[in-house]
């Protein structure tokens, strides 16, 4: 880790210090998605703590993306539908609701965003084969969380970084180190700590924005990080909640079997068809 990144890192704990912990639910789907021998009755169990996130788990398996015939009419049809992986990462991704972090209009605008980047993900993850599909929703879904804890603790600094982003179109980490003295992957890499995180998750909160991601020696770790910034590019191509521009090399695009563009707005389709039935799950209806 380089001087300037020490640095930055130590200033988060003197700024941003109202890091709420994960609920329950959350907490034990983490333990699921990490564990080896994981089953359909653990996951039934902890989706039995929040009754909320059945009817939403069926309806979301009843949206165009996954009915093909018939519809799923209870939780196993939908887990089976739409498969164990994704359905652990969207109960977890459901259950942040309980952090309170969806105050004022802004806090729903970032995490819009997320939950678009975490379809995306999830999209390109299924397209291209590089990589299991449910794995990225959570890395996707995640991958902003520093914008959401700074705009949490520091609103009025926040809303000055948006609109010198908005006003300069620049990128949101160049507003942020300039006004902060960090960036949202800056704290992004500092709640993963907190939180006790999965590595890969670690790295992709700390390295989405990266621009040498195609020397990244892991191959996971690499294709994840890439699908992440893939969704983040799109989605913002797509003005999805608060965003703004991010582009990938030829090279990146082509390691993600994605350098046609005709394909790119293919994805893009389907992320805008999926939309509105993941925010649903995951923010709940009428946000």
């Amino acid at each position: 880790m380089d001087a300037e990144k020490m640095r930055r890192l130590a200033r988060i704990p003197e700024v941003i210090t109202d890091i709420p912990s994960l609920p329950l639910v959350a907490s034990k789907v983490l333990q699921l998605i990490t564990g080896e021998n994981t089953s359909m009755s653990d996951l039934m169990g902890v989706i039995s703590l929040d009754h909320s996130f059945a009817s939403r788990l069926i309806r979301i398996a009843n949206s165009p993306y996954y009915t093909r015939d018939n519809r799923a009419g209870d939780v196993a049809d939908a887990v089976i539908r739409i498969g164990f992986t994704t359905v652990r990462a969207l109960v977890f991704a459901a259950s942040l609701r309980d952090m309170g972090l969806m105050s004022d209009s802004l806090d729903r605008a970032l995490w819009e965003h997320n939950t678009a980047v975490a379809l995306g993900a999830t999209v390109v993850a299924r397209e291209t084969g590089l990589l299991p599909s449910g794995e990225p929703l959570i890395h996707g879904l995640l991958h902003d969380i520093g914008k959401v804890l700074i705009n949490r603790t520091l609103r009025e600094k926040y809303a000055e970084v948006i609109r010198t982003v908005r006003e300069r179109k620049i990128p949101f980490i160049e507003a942020e180190r300039a006004l902060l003295g960090f960036d949202h992957s800056d704290v992004g890499e500092y709640v993963a700590e907190r939180w006790n995180l999965p590595d890969s998750l670690s790295f992709v909160l700390a390295n989405h924005h990266r621009e040498d991601l195609l020397s990244v020696k892991d191959a996971a770790l690499r294709k994840t990080a890439l699908a992440v910034k893939a969704a983040d590019a799109l989605c913002s191509s797509l003005g999805i909640g608060i965003s703004c521009t991010v582009s990938l090399s030829d090279e990146e695009w082509k390691a993600l079997k994605l350098s046609s563009p005709r394909k790119r707005s293919g994805i893009c389709t389907r992320i805008g068809e999926e939309f509105p039935s993941h925010r649903d799950f995951i923010m709940g209806r009428g946000n």
